[in-house]
């Protein structure tokens, strides 16, 4: 059991050390631009995008529905019938004939009218504008053609991330100064 040991901290010593050295730290300009795919020198921008989102509620409400009261209903007439009578098809069960009774209701005078109410429910979905940073890696052609989302009068804007070694996009829309981390 003492060999194993050892020989099993080997195992993990090597597959962490295997980790270490295939795992690799992201910098700008890894892939090329996120833009236009070229391979020059990127740097990583922060920019402001429009992202329209939903937005759900529920409302109640009640719709009126109006209906008359019938009275007390009267007992008319007494019906009988038989049946099963006539049920020799072949294949068919063998079943014995039997009495259906039923009687007539006769409706009695109506004792008004009333109005019932019935709970409604109403989902309204309705997309309004929103605003997010993001970051990409671009090269300064890219950089110069890319802007911020417009923003519309009165909007809220998230503030714009810290984020080391990113280069944040501000422009009039956003209200802001560009500047380099």
């Amino acid at each position: 059991m003492s060999i194993q040991f050892p020989m099993l901290m080997n195992g993990v010593a090597v597959a962490l050390a295997l980790c270490l050295a295939t795992a690799r730290i992201a910098t700008a300009g890894d892939d090329g631009c996120d833009h236009c795919g070229c391979a020059s020198a990127c740097h990583r921008i922060c920019r402001l995008v429009a992202q329209d989102r939903k937005i759900t509620t529920t409302c109640w409400g009640y719709s009126s529905e109006e209906f008359c009261d019938p009275g007390p209903s009267t007992r008319g007439c007494e019906h009988c019938e038989t049946v099963c009578d006539e049920c020799h098809a072949p294949k068919a069960p063998f079943v014995l004939p039997k009495r259906l009774v039923w009687t007539d209701w006769c409706a009695g005078g109506t004792n008004g009218s009333y109005t019932k109410k019935k709970l409604m429910k109403k989902t309204v979905t309705k997309t309004v504008p929103g605003y997010k940073w993001v970051v990409e890696d671009l090269c300064p052609t890219c950089e110069e053609a890319c802007q911020n989302a417009a923003v519309a009068p009165g909007a809220q804007v998230p503030p714009a991330p810290v984020i080391a070694d990113v280069k944040v996009i501000s422009d009039k829309a956003s209200g802001g100064t560009a500047a380099r981390k």
